[in-house]
């Protein structure tokens, strides 16, 4: 204990202390809201516009000679990934309702008829439609039986079989995937921003004096990390709790175990990267004494989660490939790539263990050599110091 308060109320109160002043901040509530935003944005728009799902066509018969391959077209549409409405329209209004886009196409014996180059996939779909009404008129010709005639234009499907087992849900995941990288990355980011920033304004300040006659440094390092590390965690919970929620009334994801089993662990990867990196960006603000020079400071940190920003989506890309498992040991780039992996059932059990042990052993190493470096230098003034003196300070 250093002065009256002891080691864990001291820890404690700076990490309250840090809590407080950052929740009342305006910039942390709109980066919440806008993060927020941002997410339910990417769960939601992209069922609303009808992308990457079922695409529905609405089509006008005008001509009662159509009327069969519209019907068929309603049949076969799914074949398509898409689906069919069919609305009769006169064949004097069949113009005005494609100018006011209450249909995509109209259908008459003569063809298909639309306002603009239409849809190719709505194309296919009518076009297989009218070859099927078409075969089945001419089997009719030739004396074939109803049975008969069904049974020619539905021969059995060919069976498609893959060497790897397929998860139909892959794309879904694959989404999530994304989403978790881009989240992982901004907070581990913003957060060690906020830990560096933190120190150099109690240090320029002189704050810090006042603060170390009271606590010990490593004590005012430790409640710093822990309470900025706190509302992060808080912060991505509520993000990810709101992002799974949107993403399901969508349609866009199916949340089941593994969906929330993945969640879980990408906040745990949260928790470890901010450990790894927090002490590290506090080292950084305790060598620069001024607001101004805090960037050169940070720039190697910025520059190395930069770096597994993108070697995540080279990840995403391939999640078994050489790069993604090498790079799932690495505690630089676990915190990262690892939850992609995770997400898309990439990573085996032991591979989970085994990079959680050794990011979590990286940030176990990191921390007290942090520590020192903090406690070399959060009390010098006037000039930036250099990195092997902060560590020669702490140890006189």
């Amino acid at each position: 204990m250093s002065g009256p308060t002891g080691g864990r109320s001291a820890v404690w109160l700076v990490a309250r202390r840090e809590i407080t002043e950052r929740i009342r901040e305006k910039s942390f509530l709109a980066s919440t809201g806008i993060t927020v935003l941002i997410v339910v944005l990417v769960a939601v728009v992209p069922s609303l516009l009808g992308l990457g799902g079922t695409t529905t066509f609405t089509v006008a018969v005008a001509d009662p000679a159509a009327a069969p391959v519209a019907r068929a077209a309603v049949r076969a549409a799914p074949t398509f990934d898409a689906k069919v409405r069919i609305e009769r329209v006169a064949p004097a209004r069949a113009d005005a309702a494609l100018r006011d886009g209450d249909v995509d196409a109209v259908l008459t014996r003569r063809g298909i008829r639309a306002e603009d180059d239409p849809d190719d996939k709505l194309v296919d779909t009518l076009q297989a439609a009218n070859r099927q009404v078409q075969t089945a008129a001419a089997l009719q010709r030739a004396g074939l039986s109803p049975a008969q005639q069904r049974a020619a234009l539905s021969p059995p499907a060919l069976r498609v079989s893959t060497l790897e087992a397929t998860d139909p849900d892959r794309d879904a995941k694959s989404g999530f995937a994304f989403v978790a990288v881009l989240v992982l990355f901004g907070q581990i980011l913003t957060y060690g921003i906020w830990v560096a920033t933190g120190v150099v304004e109690e240090k320029s300040s002189r704050v810090v004096e006042v603060l170390l006659a009271t606590v010990k440094p490593g004590q005012l390092l430790a409640g710093k990390v822990i309470g900025l590390g706190v509302l992060g965690f808080c912060q991505i919970l509520l993000v990810a709790g709101i992002g799974i929620l949107a993403a399901s009334a969508a349609g866009a994801l199916e949340v089941d175990g593994d969906v929330l089993a993945a969640a879980a662990l990408a906040l745990a990867w949260f928790v470890l990267g901010y450990a790894f990196y927090a002490s590290a960006y506090a080292c950084a603000g305790a060598l620069v004494p001024r607001q101004e020079e805090l960037q050169s400071a940070t720039t190697p940190l910025n520059t190395l989660i930069l770096i597994s920003y993108f070697v995540a989506f080279a990840v995403l890309q391939n999640p078994d490939g050489t790069l993604a498992k090498v790079t799932s040991f690495i505690p630089i780039t676990a915190p990262v790539t690892m939850p992609p992996r995770i997400a898309l059932g990439a990573a085996s059990p032991l591979e989970i263990v085994a990079a959680l042990v050794v990011t979590t052993a990286g940030a176990a190493l990191l921390v007290p050599l942090a520590a020192r470096i903090y406690r070399g230098a959060v009390l010098r003034t006037g000039s930036a110091v250099k990195l092997r003196d902060a560590w020669r300070a702490a140890g006189a």
